[in-house]
């Protein structure tokens, strides 16, 4: 069983509840604070730059140079999907999709790396 505790003075008893009411608006401003970082982290173009820096990170940066494109220009998104969706260019867009893929590996492989 534990001791009661000692009396403690009114003014003491005063300081202590003003010390911890200081603290406890501490920690609201500190929540609030941790809230709108973290609201603002979570809007729909801070999600997408941080999507666009680890693409750029993993090596995949045209990724997001491509969809830039296709927003920008709509009539890219249109061509690719008529040329994917139609049956009879099926074979055209596979064969368009193959030589993309290899210029791209061959300007990948032909870059110096850089000395980050």
């Amino acid at each position: 069983m534990t001791p009661p505790n000692p009396p403690v003075a009114p003014r003491d008893r005063r300081l202590m509840i003003e010390l911890l009411r200081l603290r406890a608006d501490y920690e609201r401003a500190a929540l609030c604070r941790s809230v709108c970082h973290l609201a603002g982290q979570l809007r729909p173009q801070a999600l997408a730059s941080q999507a666009t820096e680890q693409l750029r990170a993993t090596g995949l940066g045209w990724v997001g140079l491509g969809w830039r494109a296709v927003r920008r220009y709509p009539m890219l998104w249109s061509l690719a999907s008529s040329l994917v969706l139609k049956p009879g260019r099926r074979g055209l867009a596979a064969k368009a999709a193959l030589a993309v893929g290899l210029v791209w590996l061959l300007r990948r492989q032909n870059t110096p790396p850089s000395d980050d």
